[in-house]
Order: structure tokens, then C-alpha cells, then sequence
């Protein structure tokens, strides 16, 4: 009797299991499925935030490609390090979208009906950070209360949101804005689309 089609949920658990278990045990960094990108307008399938952002975008059997350049455009904008997991039948359309600091595995059923993991390309640091893009990831008070501590007075951070973001991006150097915007992250104590952390 034939598999069924390996499915994005199939994937992301493997994916957990296998290739996140250090990410999770470590206190010093959150992992955190579904990280809206530029106010919403795309998803990292699972964020790792600790001395860097990595996103991991996970293509299965029954997804297309379709997105995918929107996708490897909005990461490229924002996340230091990326990885594609692809079913075998993505692997060579989507070589030809993703930049070459992605890295790229495969995923298929293996014998025990399991996911199993094949590399075919290493992650590498990526270049092309938008700080702007980045200081977005930031919901408003964060944003408002990053400045307050680098002394700008309150009239001014009653600003328009896009404003506070400019802000940051003139004050901050990308390599101390990245660092505070992870920091920030990783405290956030609730996020919109999921119950409180207890």
C-alpha cells in the first residue's frame, strides 16, 4: 500500500523532533512557529531567534512554489540565516528561486515510515538586511519603549508608527538594532495569535 504524501504538519514536527531539539532546550532562545513578517503580509513557518534570526520554510508534497518568491524576498529582508525544507519533487524548481546563502534539505518518508532529512546545500550568513524591515517585526509600545531609553522625549513617540521605526533605524546601527529587536522578541511575553505564555 502506497504512503501517503508527506504533509506540512508531518514536516514541521519531523523537523522539531530532529532538527530544532537544541533550539528548544536552549533557555536563551525562542522558537515560534508562524513569525509574521512586515506587519502580517508573510509567515516564517518556524522562526529560531537567539544570537540570530533563522527562518525555516517548509514546501511539502502537496504545496506549491507559488509563494515561494514572495516568501525568499520577505526573509531576505530580515532573517540572518534561512533554510528551505522541500518534498523531492520542489528540489530543483526551488533551486532555481532560493538565493545561494539558503540552505536546503529534502524531506521524504524513509523506511520506517518516518520523516527523514537529507542536506543539500548549507545555510550562510545573509547580506541583505533591511533594518527598516526589520525594526517591524517591533509591536509599537517595544518600539516606543526602545527609544524612551535612548532619551527621546514622549512628545515624539506619539508619532505614527512608521515614524518610531525610522527613528530606530537613525539611532541604532543595523548590528545593535538586530540585537535589540531579538532581545525584545524574546522577551515578548504574549504574542496576538496565541494564548498568553503562563
Amino acid at each position: 500500500m502506497a504512503s501517503r504524501p508527506l504533509r506540512d504538519s508531518d514536516v514541521r514536527q519531523a523537523a522539531y523532533r530532529r532538527l530544532l531539539t537544541h533550539a528548544q532546550a536552549c533557555p536563551d532562545t525562542l522558537v515560534i512557529d508562524e513569525l509574521g513578517l512586515d506587519h502580517g503580509s508573510c509567515r516564517i513557518d518556524i522562526a529560531v531567534i537567539n544570537g540570530h534570526i533563522r527562518g525555516v520554510e517548509i514546501k511539502a508534497e502537496a504545496d506549491t512554489l507559488d509563494r515561494l518568491p514572495r516568501q525568499v524576498a520577505a526573509y531576505g529582508e530580515v532573517v540572518d540565516k534561512a533554510l528551505l525544507i522541500v518534498a523531492p519533487k520542489h528540489l530543483e524548481p526551488a533551486m532555481a528561486i532560493v538565493p545561494d546563502w539558503w540552505g536546503v534539505m529534502v524531506a521524504e518518508r524513509g523506511a520506517s515510515r518516518g520523516v527523514k532529512f537529507r542536506r543539500v546545500r548549507a545555510e550562510k550568513a545573509n547580506k541583505g538586511i533591511d533594518p527598516l524591515v526589520l525594526a517591524r517585526l517591533l509591536w509599537r509600545p517595544e518600539a516606543q519603549a526602545i527609544l524612551r531609553g535612548l532619551g527621546v522625549p514622549e512628545r515624539e513617540l506619539r508619532t505614527p508608527r512608521a515614524m518610531l521605526y525610522k527613528m530606530l533605524v537613525d539611532r541604532l546601527p543595523l548590528r545593535r538594532l538586530s540585537q535589540t529587536v531579538r532581545e525584545t522578541l524574546k522577551a515578548r511575553t504574549s504574542w496576538r495569535d496565541r494564548p498568553p505564555l503562563l
